[in-house]
């Protein structure tokens, strides 16, 4: 239980209201109740907060529909804060400070884990990582500090994993790219690279990072990968970029720094910029300058997309006249 006083302090907002008023609890709008603290993340809340039952709100904005109240620059980090303060232990948060290996978890030999502390013929596991049940780690990998890799992860043969790194249940680290040449019928393209997921990664369910074929595929630092992505091999992402559910990257794609991917979005082996935005479902085939936005299939500036489809819509409403 949390004072308004000592949560404003801690999120570094300002307060209107009771300073001394308790909040025992952090619920979403609908489902918060007296003593409940709750979160107006943008506009699309202010409406909703004031039929709801918390007791205080952290908000964008000041709120004339809500008694007690905390003003932040940034919703959504107070957000990450609050939650943390709350629930210290949450599993998610990578920093652990103790190691957690479930006896189903399979670890190849000279396989590095952390701190290398000796668990077994050729393979070593340190401090600070939790790795949970079924989770499968081939040989010759090295992974970092305060690490968690959820249920049935797989991480193949040769991959580097850097600290704090988070990956999420049925993700595959390192398989074989999709290469084939034909010669009466397709034959494979041996694929002997490495993957490397630098610091501060994290990566959603059921996503695939392959491994390069002779190079390296590298997932740079502080970067996120929703569920349910595809990282071709020879890719490189960089630092603090973020990708949306079901997106695509062909062979030898390059994404620079700072970078959002809307969902459904396709790469075609293309080189992306700084700062560039993207809108979900586009079609990236050509190389994209840094500093902007682009939608579309194929993908060019959002602008003029907007533009080419409100005048595809109007030329059908006036056939249809």
């Amino acid at each position: 239980m949390f004072t308004l006083k000592t949560l404003t302090n801690h999120l570094n907002g300002e307060l209107i209201g009771d300073p001394n008023l308790e909040v025992s609890h952090i619920s979403n709008l609908e489902d918060a109740l007296e003593g409940h603290l709750s979160f107006v993340l943008d506009k699309r809340f202010i409406e909703p907060s004031g039929q709801s039952k918390a007791s205080a709100f952290v908000t964008f904005k000041k709120l004339s529909n809500v008694e007690h109240q905390i003003i932040v620059d940034n919703p959504r980090a107070s957000l990450g804060k609050t939650i943390e303060l709350f629930s210290p232990s949450f599993p998610e948060i990578s920093s652990s400070t103790h190691q957690d290996i479930h006896p189903s978890a399979s670890i190849g030999s000279n396989s590095q884990i952390g701190a290398f502390v000796s668990i077994g013929k050729n393979t070593t596991i340190g401090n600070n990582c939790i790795v949970h049940p079924h989770v499968v780690i081939g040989p010759d990998c090295t992974i970092g500090d305060h690490c968690i890799l959820f249920p049935h992860v797989t991480i193949y043969h040769n991959c580097t994993i850097g600290n704090k790194v988070i990956i999420h249940a049925n993700s595959v680290i390192g398989s074989d790219g999709f290469g084939y040449y034909p010669d009466q019928g397709l034959q494979k393209i041996p694929h002997i690279g490495t993957v490397i997921l630098e610091d501060n990664v994290e990566i959603g369910s059921n996503s695939s990072i392959d491994r390069g074929c002779l190079g390296k595929t590298t997932i740079g630092f502080g970067t996120k990968i929703d569920n349910l992505v595809h990282v071709s091999h020879n890719t490189t992402i960089g630092n603090h970029c973020a990708i949306a559910a079901q997106v695509g990257f062909s062979g030898s794609s390059t994404l620079k720094n700072n970078i959002q991917v809307g969902g459904q979005t396709g790469f075609d082996s293309v080189i992306v910029q700084d700062n560039v935005r993207i809108a979900g479902r586009s079609g990236v085939t050509k190389n994209v300058g840094p500093n902007t936005t682009v939608s579309g299939f194929p993908a060019w500036d959002h602008q003029q997309e907007l533009r080419k489809e409100a005048f595809i819509r109007n030329q059908f409403k006036k056939r249809r006249s």
